[in-house]
């Protein structure tokens, strides 16, 4: 697993503070009126920022919402690259993402408020899915170079979905029990996996 990247600068912990700001007040706003109620005068109102900061971080208000972090995505290529030769696909995904997860209990409300936002917008839903469908392909090529199949192959491609499917399952189950441990969701649901879905 590669190693934790170096602290961030003070100018990088302020610039990714503005941007957590601006997303979760994006999410507030579209929690409270609707997705139909926000706008950036509003969301920025709420930040407590200019409209132009606003742009500086986010090219639209869905990005906000949606809230891409490309870093995240980067940092589980890599430890999908260097996860130890032993370990099999299933194994592989569930730390390299649950690596980036880590810490995901401190957000708790920002989930909820996610949830609730993308399931009451279908387009916005799509839009945030669109975008992980592109990374589940990234995925899909890393482990399948890792083990040596071509990407093409039936099995990475199967281990990234379940592995998804994992995830999603535990971040939906945890955002609906306040009483639930993240962590513990995320390990039962990849082993249900690897037990073949077992009773």
């Amino acid at each position: 697993m590669p190693p934790d990247p170096p602290p961030l600068g003070l100018r990088e912990r302020k610039k990714r503070a503005t941007r957590e700001a601006l997303a979760d007040a994006a999410l507030r706003v579209a929690a409270e009126h609707g997705l139909a109620g926000v706008t950036v005068e509003a969301v920025t109102a709420t930040a407590g920022v200019s409209v132009r900061t606003f742009f500086n971080y986010f090219p639209t208000l869905e990005d906000a919402l949606v809230r891409p972090d490309p870093g995240a995505h980067e940092r589980t290529l890599a430890a999908i690259r260097e996860a130890p030769a032993g370990l099999g696909a299933l194994g592989v995904l569930r730390d390299a993402i649950g690596r980036q997860l880590a810490h995901i209990e401190k957000d708790h409300e920002r989930w909820q408020l996610q949830t609730s936002v993308f399931g009451r917008d279908p387009a916005l839903m799509s839009r945030f899915l669109a975008a992980r469908c592109a990374e589940e392909a990234d995925l899909v090529e890393a482990v399948a170079a890792r083990d040596g199949h071509p990407p093409t192959a039936l099995l990475p491609r199967l281990a990234v979905h379940a592995a998804v499917a994992a995830v999603r399952s535990a971040v939906e189950t945890w955002t609906a029990d306040r009483s639930a441990v993240f962590q513990d969701l995320y390990r039962e649901a990849f082993d249900h996996l690897a037990a073949g879905l077992a009773r």
